[in-house]
């Protein structure tokens, strides 16, 4: 009953995650299209990473995020998705696939049917999405619980994928960000509907851990030995007096 209680307390909390990295798409449309503010933003942070950054870096790295990142990734979130299946993760296995495949599908939509009114269709980026969304598949189907290191370095990818979709004029800061905040949006609804008590929703991977850690334990698991009627050892005794005369 009480883990009944807190996976539908965690299901609540990506829901509301949820809903939060809605508005947050809707607001960041909004504000960087129908405010002063927000364009010159906007504006400020494209200019920056085409006059900043030298051209020798911005080119491949445009190269990279855009095309390759989905390339190599996608194959890899397929074969991972597969194992976490045979090993009767379903869930592990849906959600690797269905967050950067549905992240896509909707970044593509918004564009075409122009939902936020902005009379262009680059928001948000699709190849952010499908970048981004991927990672996050990768996160979810990985066969070992991701550490620290691990999110820090999707964490630099991601940042490499947003910056590469920016840095050879394909797309604006703003179109970045809505991409984020889709993926963020897609990621948490499927967590909350598939539930799970972590981002990679490693049930398995965690009593697989748990298991191999108990193995490896070279400290005794049975009862301790203790001399009866509270006595101490022998051996473990300070000497009487008569000894020590000895």
């Amino acid at each position: 009953m009480r883990e009944a209680h807190v996976q539908h307390r965690e299901r609540l909390r990506w829901a509301g995650l949820a809903v939060v990295a809605a508005l947050g798409l809707v607001a960041a449309a909004l504000i960087s299209t129908r405010t002063g503010a927000g364009r010159w933003l906007d504006d400020a942070v494209r200019d920056w990473v085409l006059n900043e950054l030298p051209g020798s870096f911005r080119r491949p790295l445009s190269d990279i995020a855009r095309p390759l990142v989905i390339v190599a990734l996608a194959p890899v979130v397929v074969v991972l998705a597969l194992l976490a299946f045979v090993r009767r993760s379903w869930r592990r296995a849906i959600a690797g696939v269905v967050v950067p495949a549905a992240a896509t599908l909707l970044a593509l939509e918004v564009r075409v049917q122009d939902v936020f009114g902005i009379g262009d269709d680059a928001f948000p980026s699709n190849h952010a999405a499908a970048g981004l969304g991927l990672l996050v598949g990768v996160a979810i189907v990985w066969p070992r619980r991701v550490t620290r290191r691990g999110l820090g370095a999707l964490a630099a990818a991601g940042f490499g994928v947003g910056l590469g979709n920016v840095s050879w004029y394909a797309h604006l800061p703003r179109d970045v960000v809505g991409s984020v905040l889709l993926v963020v949006c897609v990621t948490a609804l499927v967590l909350a509907v598939l539930g799970g008590d972590s981002p990679n929703l490693a049930d398995d991977v965690t009593a697989a851990r748990a298991s191999a850690k108990a193995a490896d334990d070279p400290r005794p698991t049975g009862p301790r030995p203790e001399a009866s009627d509270g006595a101490v050892p022998s051996e473990l005794q300070e000497p009487t007096e008569r000894q020590t005369r000895a």
